[in-house]
Order: C-alpha cells, then sequence, then structure tokens
C-alpha cells in the first residue's frame, strides 16, 4: 500500500549499493525540504517531492509488480490534480510505464546520465579559474540563461541577473576567464556522503571548442580529490558533447534515469 513516511524513515530507504545510492542522491537531498512529500509502500518504491512546480524523483526496485506501479499511478494523478506535481524522474520502466498510465499530455520526455569522478584528468586551457564572487553577475546570468535554452528551462530575461547573482554567493562555484571575459561556468552545488556534486555547467556558446568547461570542471574534480572526496553529476544524455567532456575529465558512468514532464505544451 502507497503511503506518506516521514522524511526519516525515507532516508532509510535501502538502495542496494553505493552507485545505486549516488544516482538518486538528489532524491535523498529532497528529503530535507521542509515541504518534502514522501510516498513509498516501504520496500519496492519511494517517491519524494519538494517544492510546488518542480519534477519528482522516484525509486524503484527493477522488478517491482505491476500492481504497485498501478497504485503509484492512482497517488500521482492527485497529486498532478492538486497541482503539487510537474512531472517524475526515475528509472526508465517506471517511467515508461506513467507515462501511458497518467492521462496528462507529457510536454517533454527528459533522459539523464548520471556520472562520478574519481581521480580527475588534468586540462590546460587559455585563461583561469576565478572564484564566482569575483564575476559580474549579469554576465553569469547570461550564460546560465543559455544553459537553461539547452535544458529547455529557459530563464526569463527579467530573473537572469538574480540568477547570476545567485550563482555568485555560491562559494564553491567558479568561472574560466580569458583575458577578462567569463567564458565558462561550474560550481558545487552541495556535498554528502564523501561526494561533491557539480552542477551549472557551461560555456558561452561564441567561446566553446576551446577546452574551457573542461579545464574548469577538471580543476574543480582535482581540488575535491585531493580533499578525498568524489564528484558527482547529471548530464542531458541527448547532448554528446557534454557526455563526452565530462568523460574526458574521468567521469564514469553509473547509471540512467528517464524522466517526463506533464505540463501543458
Amino acid at each position: 500500500m502507497i503511503r506518506s513516511i516521514k522524511p526519516e524513515e525515507a532516508g532509510k530507504f535501502p538502495f542496494r549499493n553505493e552507485y545505486e545510492a549516488l544516482t538518486f542522491q538528489k532524491l535523498l537531498r529532497l528529503l530535507s525540504a521542509p515541504d518534502a512529500l514522501c510516498l513509498s509502500d516501504g520496500r519496492d518504491v519511494l517517491f519524494v517531492r519538494a517544492g510546488l512546480g518542480f519534477p519528482a524523483w522516484i525509486y524503484t526496485s527493477r522488478d517491482i509488480p505491476d500492481d504497485t506501479l498501478s497504485e503509484l499511478a492512482a497517488s500521482l494523478c492527485v497529486l498532478k490534480e492538486a497541482k503539487n506535481l510537474s512531472g517524475v524522474i526515475g528509472y526508465g520502466r517506471l517511467v515508461r510505464y506513467l507515462e501511458l498510465a497518467l492521462p496528462f499530455p507529457s510536454k517533454r520526455r527528459i533522459s539523464m546520465t548520471a556520472y562520478l569522478c574519481g581521480a580527475p584528468n588534468t586540462f590546460t586551457a587559455e585563461g583561469e579559474r576565478k572564484k564566482a564572487k569575483d564575476l559580474d553577475p549579469a554576465v553569469c546570468g547570461t550564460l546560465l540563461a543559455q544553459l537553461g535554452e539547452q535544458a529547455r528551462e529557459p530563464i526569463p530575461e527579467s530573473a537572469r541577473l538574480a540568477a547570476g547573482m545567485s550563482f555568485c554567493e555560491n562559494a564553491d562555484a567558479y568561472g574560466w576567464c580569458v583575458k577578462g571575459t567569463t567564458v565558462a561556468l561550474a560550481g558545487v552545488s552541495d556535498r554528502d556522503g564523501g561526494v561533491a556534486h557539480i552542477g551549472s555547467v557551461v560555456t558561452d556558446e561564441a567561446r566553446r571548442g576551446h577546452g574551457y568547461a573542461k579545464a574548469l570542471v577538471a580543476s574543480i574534480c582535482a581540488d575535491e580529490w585531493a580533499n578525498g572526496v568524489r564528484t558527482h553529476l547529471y548530464a542531458d544524455t541527448d547532448y554528446p558533447s557534454s557526455n563526452a567532456l565530462y568523460r574526458a575529465v574521468g567521469f564514469i558512468e553509473i547509471g540512467r534515469l528517464k524522466g517526463i514532464d506533464f505540463a501543458e505544451q
């Protein structure tokens, strides 16, 4: 029976191995949100949603029974009608089932590859790494808007400066600068369990192909590894160039996720 459970109970959900747990670190981090909603049958499925209008992350055992999937789909229908759910992210079989079972048009499909890196390779490029606090927030906002377009999650022009300011406030965020111009961004979003999670990786569209993001990400990973911390990130599977970048740095694939967005087109 699918039921609501408390975050502390959800935090004890049994993952079968470390890679599986790392793949769903995003789900586990959502548990700390004050408005986290957790649903589970206690054994086969864990559903976590935090924040209205954001996709939920769902973990299931790969041999989950169809009747459990049906019960979960019914629960999600209620959440969607209450406007508490914009989409779901999870393993492929679960997402395919929900896409067929849920009577909502899907705006887009999401394919994500999870990566983990230990000792990274070293790369050099023209320019240098600078802390985000020393960068121009307006420029950072423009670059983040490019990332939003790539991820099909556009940032309105009116919100770009705020996005840039938020990025610059992250003590673990950096930019790659060439002759005083910020050409790439990346940063550590958070750390847990000896793993640092990297996000907001983007290179200015007009400056791509010079290895700026590769050098930036590799330098961040090297700093983390020197402190005994591995790095973890998600990449849009549909973008071969970014996936090639991460593999070149030394990231290895540890899992693949699928998602659907329920929002109307």
